[in-house]
């Protein structure tokens, strides 16, 4: 059997905020992750959409691994953050400023 070194998640698109499904991202004792890469499609914007990237230990309670990061145009963006080791991690579409059209399309990668 082949040990995974990277694992990739396409997300359903949010129409409002929210937060995408959880993913666990620590499979076992051979395959941890501790780096994430979160890339956020926005389109349809108004003023800015607000998304994050949060963690969690246990699955319940979550925490922001990558702030809120302030989005301004349609687009593809991407943030990183480094040993920052999780068992599970979803994405956030925190808010919408100037109207409720925009759309947020979340990938993620781990490894």
């Amino acid at each position: 059997m082949t040990i995974p070194t990277a694992l990739f998640v396409t997300y359903a698109t949010l129409t409002a905020p929210g937060t995408g499904d959880s993913t666990l991202v620590q499979l076992g004792d051979n395959f941890n992750t501790r780096n994430y890469t979160l890339f956020s499609t926005v389109a349809a914007i108004n003023t800015n959409v607000i998304v994050a990237l949060e963690g969690s230990i246990d699955g319940t309670n979550y925490s922001k691994i990558i702030a809120n990061q302030t989005i301004t145009a349609d687009g593809t963006t991407h943030y990183n953050i480094a040993n920052h080791p999780v068992k599970y991690i979803r994405p956030s579409f925190v808010s919408e400023s100037g109207g409720t059209a925009a759309t947020v399309l979340f990938s993620i990668g781990a490894n």
